[in-house]
């Protein structure tokens, strides 16, 4: 049985969260770690190795023509096993643009992923949060799930303190929780000090790291 606290903090997350609620929240203490934007070389690399060392599989949102740029770090993400969605081909503001452009947008980034050997299923990550409802409902009726996030943790506290962003997710989290971080440019520093902190505290409080792609599946 799900908790009633559950439950409603998943009604608070819907609005940040297209996957319906029901899907990801369950009984298992899981909780999926994503990164935004990139890749860039020397940040990719820096972030995998960490993440390899703390044993956390992950869900990485790269933008299609940066992928375009560093096919190398795109290729090792993927090779270290982490899910990878689609974030657009430019990181444009989908609200703004022509319901034409912005297919255009994510077809870019999809036809990047799939040319890298990506298989997978995609999901996909507006920019910033924005998505004109009629485009989302085509892409939920295609099977593309919409993954916004619940937990941002530099809208929240001091990036430049990873103890205060350890404690903000581990006393925020909930099973099926989404955390958004941006490890790739200004912040690169900041996440890579505080994911062992995360790691941590989560996994004392008997959470598991999940990719989205893996919490869908254990909800199925």
């Amino acid at each position: 049985m799900k908790t009633l606290r559950v439950l409603l903090r998943r009604t608070l997350a819907i609005a940040l969260l297209s996957i319906p609620a029901e899907v990801l929240a369950n009984d298992d203490k899981k909780i999926a770690l994503t990164f935004d934007d990139g890749p860039l070389p020397g940040a990719t690399e820096a972030l995998l190795d960490e993440l390899d060392r703390l044993q956390i599989k992950a869900t990485f949102f790269p933008v299609g023509s940066e992928m375009e740029k560093f096919p190398e770090q795109t290729k090792a993400i993927i090779d270290a096993g982490h899910s990878v969605g689609n974030h657009t081909y430019s990181h444009a503001n989908l609200a703004e643009l022509a319901t034409p452009q912005a297919k255009k947008e994510i077809a870019g980034a999809t036809r990047i992923l799939r040319e890298l050997g990506y298989e997978d299923p995609l999901m996909f990550r507006p920019p910033f949060g924005l998505l004109p409802q009629p485009l989302e409902r085509e892409l939920t009726r295609e099977g593309t799930p919409v993954a916004r996030w619940d937990l941002l943790p530099e809208a929240k506290t001091d990036m430049d303190d990873p103890q205060a962003v350890a404690d903000y997710v581990a006393d925020n989290a909930f099973p099926g929780a989404i955390v958004l971080l941006h490890p790739m440019y200004g912040q690169r520093r900041q996440v890579l000090e505080a994911l062992p902190l995360i790691s941590e505290q989560l996994r004392d409080r008997g959470y598991e790291f999940a990719t989205l792609s893996e919490m869908l599946l254990d909800a199925d």
